[in-house]
């Protein structure tokens, strides 16, 4: 057990002030510390749980949790690598396309489950299971799921009431089949370089992405889907498919490129980086702005954990699209970039991740640096896949030993574990007919 002298001694300085008399608003000040010194103690108890797990993990199964990797089949899944001793080498999250989708649900659940089961079976940690699901042209469960229009349209037709309705129940449907994130939705604000490109993907204006975007993470996140919001720090109309997208901003522009994330990514899951170059006129060090923004420190490090303080996952956007590739970044140097700049999830169009994993690793044993940066996405991931419930932390059971003998005044805080969740959910047609209905009723 672990243990923390109380934080009135803690206050006074010695001991023997404890017995002071004290007014209510000292007694109060004092309990308000001690029961956060109590949280802190408990959330360091978890992140150590968390740091004894990943280290318990083989060094196969601990690299592959930094991928999210598109997968062959909608029927039954079977891995495409093995490692080097003969095991099935799988990513740590998987990402399903069209074709990987029944328009059938039951054969949709049967497909995940059987993700779910071959990594049980295989002794690895099951993925998060992943989709592009923003609406209109990018809706990779059309015929299956209610109708989601494309997010344009949702913010120029749907009262705010009817537009949470309508998230709602895609969350609550995608919930049902399986899926844990969603790679939506798009909250950059619509301007002159980047509608071409965007087009119907975008809520539109600042005051419509802050309005709309928020009751779509808030429909999606309360009910058991994970966000990711896109693209941070913008795009322009290059298609990072094929190009390397150049933005230099205007302070006056500041707001429009900026205030989404740092107003809704406290609400979310997650961030996805793009590739694009972006840097202020004038800038006074240019040079920390010349790179795509999933390498760039500047960008993840500074902007997204510390000036908005947030802590969720942070996604590199596919690092084999061309806009990386035909302008100096091949994938064996690009994923490198990415983790060391402090990205915690390279995502991969190509069904094979292992080449990429044997880079990090070697680089790994020469460098202690990245090393740890490793070790920290690492338990990032581990951290959100407690937060889908793909994995439990648990409070070990507290045995104490014969004629213990404890301070009064000293708080016990107790210690965690981590495991696998061995439940999984079954499907509910019933809950899955009921929420479609709900999701095409929203359009009334």
């Amino acid at each position: 057990m672990k243990k923390i002298i109380c934080a009135i001694c803690a206050i006074c300085g010695l001991l023997s002030s404890c017995d002071k008399k004290l007014t209510p608003e000292q007694i109060e000040a004092q309990n308000r510390l001690a029961e956060e010194q109590r949280l802190q103690a408990i959330e360091q108890a978890k992140d150590s749980a968390i740091s004894e797990y990943a280290d318990s993990l083989s060094e196969d199964v601990k690299i592959s949790q930094l991928f999210l990797v598109n997968i062959e089949g909608n029927q039954k899944y079977h891995s495409v690598e093995k490692t080097s001793d003969g095991k099935a080498l799988v990513p740590g999250g998987v990402l399903l396309f069209s074709y990987n989708i029944s328009k059938d649900p039951l054969e949709t659940y049967d497909f995940i489950k059987s993700i779910h089961d071959f990594y049980i079976e295989n002794q690895n940690i099951p993925p998060f299971v992943a989709v592009d699901q923003e609406g209109g042209d990018v809706n990779r469960l059309r015929g299956l799921t209610s109708v989601l229009w494309g997010q344009k349209k949702v913010a120029e037709s749907f009262s705010p009431e009817n537009a949470a309705n309508l998230y709602s129940a895609q969350a609550r449907q995608m919930r049902n089949l399986g899926f844990h994130l969603n790679l939506a939705p798009v909250i950059e604000v619509e301007n002159e370089s980047n509608k071409d490109f965007l087009d119907t993907r975008t809520f539109g204006s600042l005051q419509k992405v802050l309005s709309y975007g928020r009751i779509a993470i808030d429909s999606y996140e309360q009910n058991g889907i994970s966000v990711v919001l896109k693209h941070f720090p913008g795009n322009s109309s290059v298609d990072p498919h094929v190009g390397l997208p150049k933005i230099i901003f205007d302070e006056s522009e500041r707001n429009n490129y900026f205030k989404p994330f740092e107003e809704l990514l406290p609400k979310s899951s997650a961030v996805l980086m793009s590739h694009a170059i972006m840097k202020p006129k004038n800038a006074d060090s240019a040079e920390k702005y010349d790179m795509p923004a999933c390498f760039s420190k500047y960008w993840i490090s500074d902007c997204v954990r510390d000036k908005f303080g947030f802590n969720g996952l942070v996604f590199s956007d596919d690092i084999f699209m061309g806009a990386l590739a035909k302008n100096g970044y091949p994938p064996q140097e690009a994923c490198v970039k990415a983790i060391d700049a402090g990205v915690d999830v390279i995502m991969l169009s190509e069904k094979r991740f292992g080449h990429v994993a044997e880079i990090l690793q070697k680089k790994a044993k020469e460098d202690d640096s990245f090393a740890k940066e490793l070790d920290r996405a690492v338990k990032n991931v581990i951290r959100y896949k407690i937060k889908a419930g793909i994995l439990l932390i648990k409070e070990n059971e507290q045995i104490p030993a014969e004629n213990s003998n404890v301070f009064e005044n000293e708080m016990t805080i107790p210690s965690f574990s981590v495991k696998i969740n061995s439940k999984y959910e079954e499907f509910d047609l019933k809950k899955f007919d009921e929420d479609y209905k709900s999701g095409m009723e929203a359009y009334d």
